[in-house]
């Protein structure tokens, strides 16, 4: 298995800092290596939640994650992003663009922080913009793209470093039906080409598109 949860909690501490929130009760996840996962929840079911603690940007409270043999829990945050930063890349529902940045810049600035020379990172980064079909745009601003290829746009800086890993967290929420059906059909199609994909997400019909589905509802999976 390349991603395993085990008996895993995450509490908050609420807004009046005197009741806690219970966000993960005991939950058990493994996800295969190539496997397209998708994750249902409704908004306060703790998939959010789920889906930082897969993507490394937060620790649970108690129980193990082990990713690729690693049990997460024992490492430094600074081991945790490492692995992070090679391993998985985001694609988020409001995309992250850098507003003052062309399209090639924003797809090559994450593998600056990876310490990849500048010829490479560009390199990278046209090859990625062309798999997304945006090769005619490497010099626009995102605020000269359609929102479904500033989706893309995302797409192409996830997978410029090669991560074994792509996590979508509702990447289709701020498209047209159009647009939102290209995107689906990208990450369709990096899974079939070796990717392990983790789609966080309240549309049933996207999915549905997964190999398999898992539901979130008062902090456990189902």
């Amino acid at each position: 298995m390349l991603i395993e949860l085990k008996s895993l909690y995450r509490t908050y501490q609420s807004r009046d800092r005197i009741n806690n929130v219970e966000a993960l009760k005991n939950v058990n996840l493994s996800v295969a290596k190539g496997e397209y996962l998708a994750i249902t929840g409704a908004s306060g079911s703790g998939k959010s939640t789920l889906m930082n603690i897969l993507g490394l940007l937060d620790t649970a409270d108690s129980g193990s994650y082990y990713f690729d043999g690693t049990d997460i829990t024992e490492l430094s945050d600074r081991e945790i992003s490492h692995i992070r930063n090679k391993s998985i890349g985001f694609v988020f529902q409001s995309f992250n663009l850098i507003p003052s940045l062309t399209t090639l810049e924003n797809v090559a600035l994450p593998l600056e922080y990876r310490g990849v020379s500048r010829v490479e990172r560009m390199e990278k980064a046209k090859e990625s913009l062309d798999m997304v079909g945006l090769s005619s745009r490497l010099f626009h601003k995102p605020s000269e793209l359609s929102g479904g290829q500033q989706q893309r746009v995302a797409i192409a800086r996830a997978i410029a470093g090669e991560p074994p890993v792509i996590l979508a967290d509702e990447p289709c929420g701020n498209l047209d039906s159009k647009s939102g059906n290209e995107i689906m059909g990208m990450l369709k199609t990096l899974n079939q080409s070796g990717r392990t994909v983790i789609l966080i997400t309240h549309d049933s019909k996207a999915a549905m598109q997964a190999d398999r589905m898992v539901r979130v509802e008062d902090g456990t999976v189902y």
